[in-house]
């Protein structure tokens, strides 16, 4: 056999090789591909609690408001009636926005939790001016509570790690992934659930006590729910306190404002015993309304600008999440 020959043999056989390798790559690159659509459908389903936790929370955020106004304009301060107005426009179409995108990311939020955002803010808002001021607080606890329950309805979207949802239970075995995941149930819990908490108990406390102020006098019904959300919240902060230590220790400088919050605790302490002492006593009360009301609103405001801070973090690990999955995954 010639050179010729041989080398004739060897480069036509080199040629099979790789059109066998060829078809193997093909066939590999079409069973990957699926589950790279796998991992983006899930990827993309948690970006989109993210955006329905972002606008529940700007939802809830002015709902409050509009609870806390409303009841200091029946109490009889007019100062309210302009952002009034303003602020139950931008409410009715926060939840015309809420529907829209609940309808676009099926399966996330349920018919039934759409419809009742809904009905329950067709009832405050129709002829809230003649409710009693009863009906008109509960109302917009009821709303505010509904939707606080679809926040953590929504965070539990955000809990297991996508490479387990795809059943790669040892995917990321090779780094370590346990301080990554603890971090991130941990902001996850006091971003969408503790800090909300809180914020709902300072949002009645507002409510109740801009209503009182105004009036000038408060019935036995209110007066006992204010004695009990002071107590609340009270309790509460010191679950509080003890978790922004928590987050300190393992964060560092992950989110911004922790320090903030731990200096506007006194302001909190000091909204609860104003309250407390021109508010919840004997005699005549000397309180003033829109004080209480702004007082009770500057703690809340820096209050959700570090939950919407930790939703940004954990967005972030999100994206992190996805490299690690592409550098790291066994497929």
């Amino acid at each position: 056999m010639s050179e010729r020959h041989i080398n004739g043999a060897f480069y036509l056989k080199t040629g099979t090789m790789n059109g066998q390798t060829s078809v193997h790559h093909a066939l590999d690159s079409h069973a990957n591909s699926d589950i790279f659509e796998r991992y983006y459908g899930l990827y993309r389903r948690r970006q989109d609690a993210l955006n329905l936790i972002r606008q529940l929370n700007r939802t809830i955020k002015t709902a409050q408001r509009h609870r806390g106004m409303s009841m200091g304009t029946l109490g009889g301060n007019d100062m309210f009636r302009d952002d009034l107005n303003q602020l139950q426009t931008e409410l009715g179409r926060r939840v015309l926005l809420l529907q829209a995108m609940t309808r676009a990311n099926n399966g996330l939020l349920s018919e039934r939790d759409r419809e009742n955002l809904q009905n329950a803010w067709i009832t405050i808002s129709r002829d809230w001016q003649e409710d009693s001021v009863i009906d008109n607080y509960e109302l917009h606890c009821h709303l505010i509570e509904q939707s606080l329950s679809m926040l953590a309805s929504l965070s539990r979207e955000l809990e297991q790690p996508i490479h387990e949802a795809l059943g790669e239970a040892g995917a990321s075995s090779d780094i370590n992934v346990y301080p990554g995941r603890f971090k991130h149930l941990e902001v996850l819990h006091f971003t969408t659930r503790l800090l909300p908490a809180v914020v709902e108990q300072i949002g009645r406390i507002r409510a109740l006590g801009t209503y009182a102020a105004a009036a000038g006098f408060l019935d036995d019904h209110h007066d006992s729910k204010l004695r009990y959300v002071i107590q609340c919240t009270r309790v509460n902060n010191e679950k509080l306190r003890h978790q922004i230590k928590r987050l300190e220790s393992i964060l560092e400088q992950d989110i911004g404002l922790l320090s903030q919050l731990k200096s506007y605790e006194l302001k909190l302490m000091f909204l609860l015993n104003m309250v407390e002492t021109d508010i919840l006593h004997e005699g005549a009360m000397n309180s003033d309304s829109t004080r209480i009301y702004n007082l009770a609103t500057d703690i809340i405001d820096v209050y959700l600008s570090i939950v919407d801070n930790g939703i940004d973090l954990i967005s972030q690990w999100h994206d992190a999440d996805m490299d690690q999955w592409l550098i790291n995954s066994n497929w």
